[in-house]
């Protein structure tokens, strides 16, 4: 069994997967037709599936490469440093599989003044580094981001 809003980022549902034998003798149990998906739900899962892919599916995707340069370009902007994370998954189907990735590693100071600014910076504080992972920001924020952080920066000199 799985849970749909876990498993595909779409509605809240429990599927069942399993071997068709399996499966096929659940559908016929007597409690199949009261406990069966409803038609709201059945086209809310279609949509999820066969729509554009939900961003927390993009984000745990995300090109490694891509996620590199993009981390490059903001470390050289903000006079960061590259460092090496590993993020988690927070639950769902996999929860603590390790996603690892890059953070541009600064005062872990800046970590109070990332989230008290205009453009509200959440970054995790580690070995007394703050990093911003940029996993999890859209590409087209980047500009932002870098705004925000320059901002962190200019506040605690």
């Amino acid at each position: 069994t799985a849970s749909g809003d876990k498993l595909l980022g779409g509605p809240q549902a429990g599927l069942v997967l399993g071997e068709a034998m399996t499966v096929e003798r659940l559908r016929r149990h007597p409690l199949a037709r009261a406990l069966r998906v409803d038609k709201l739900t059945l086209a809310a899962l279609e949509a999820t599936l066969r729509g554009p892919v939900p961003p927390v599916t993009a984000y745990l995707h995300a090109d490694a490469g891509g996620l590199r340069a993009r981390t490059d370009r903001l470390a050289e902007a903000v006079g960061g440093e590259v460092v090496a994370v590993e993020g988690r998954v927070g639950g769902g189907g996999a929860p603590g599989v390790p996603l690892p990735g890059w953070a541009v590693a600064l005062p872990e100071e800046c970590a109070e003044r990332l989230r008290a600014g205009d453009a509200v910076v959440v970054a995790r504080v580690e070995r007394g580094r703050c990093l911003v992972d940029l996993r999890c920001v859209p590409a087209d924020s980047d500009g932002d981001l870098e705004r925000a952080v320059l901002a962190a920066l200019a506040a605690g000199s």
